[in-house]
């Protein structure tokens, strides 16, 4: 039988993800982001998911009542699953057959050492001209909600008081028409970090402007003492990273579900 497991008790489903560097999964058992569930049997737990955002992490014994959990979990209409074991994966791909796309994500070191703060200094005045950099305020939080490509900035934050307070995030701004157009924020947080999210409107990209917001937020991130954590998407994505400072760990394949049309 499967349960939800609150904050206080995810202790009980730590061991599956002892492996595990993802920094979502320590959100989540932390008891700072998300929702986790366990298959329990003799009152022992054999399987876990946790849930934070648009990423589930399945572990334990592969099982098919687990498995499709997952599609009521699927706020945004899909899910990005990582699964423990091939096992997982194949359960996923048969649960999901038809709606599930095996892709590949780019892992980066969690370490500073890459970081030159004189570059990233650099990056961060790069603006062309005609654009300026704001923080997320809580009038930027709301407006951010409002638009698609921008949602996932502040779209894990009960409110602002949670985001000012353990995330953060900057803006390019079009100083014509005040409008938000590209930025890095915190997608998650956990303790002693954060998760950067990363995204610049379709018809803003290819300028640097997402180079220039992701390195002002490395910068507030190593002067506040904490990680800005790094996981690509997309050679992009990595790319982008890569010039920042960030060293490549490894790639790993992510599974792409999408939830059955209504």
């Amino acid at each position: 039988m499967i349960y939800e497991i609150p904050k206080e008790k995810r202790g009980l489903i730590a061991p599956f993800y002892e492996e595990r560097t993802d920094t979502m999964i320590a959100s989540c058992l932390q008891g700072t982001m998300g929702r986790a569930w366990a298959v329990l049997e003799e009152g022992k737990a054999v399987s876990a998911l946790i849930v934070v955002g648009d990423f589930f992490f399945p572990a334990g014994k592969p099982e098919g009542e687990l498995a499709e959990r997952m599609e009521g979990c699927m706020a945004s209409g899909f899910a990005l699953a990582a699964p423990e074991s091939e096992g997982w994966g194949e359960l996923l791909e048969e649960t999901y057959a038809g709606r599930c796309e095996r892709r590949t994500r780019y892992a980066l070191q969690k370490s500073r050492d890459g970081f030159s703060w004189e570059k990233l200094e650099e990056f961060a005045r790069s603006l062309p001209e005609g654009f300026s950099m704001e923080a997320v305020d809580e009038g930027w939080f709301e407006r951010l909600k409002e638009a698609d490509w921008s949602r996932d900035f502040v779209s894990q934050f009960s409110d602002y008081g949670q985001y000012a307070r353990r995330g953060g995030g900057f803006l390019a701004v079009r100083e014509e028409t005040k409008e938000a157009v590209s930025g890095a924020s915190s997608y998650t947080v956990y303790e002693g970090g954060l998760e950067i999210e990363v995204d610049t409107r379709g018809d803003f990209r290819r300028r640097g402007l997402a180079r220039a917001c992701s390195a002002r937020l490395i910068l507030d991130c190593l002067d506040r003492g904490i990680f800005p954590s790094w996981d690509a998407a997309n050679g992009a994505s990595l790319h982008l990273a890569e010039s920042l400072g960030y060293r490549f760990d490894r790639e790993y394949p992510i599974l792409y579900l999408t939830k059955k049309e209504q």
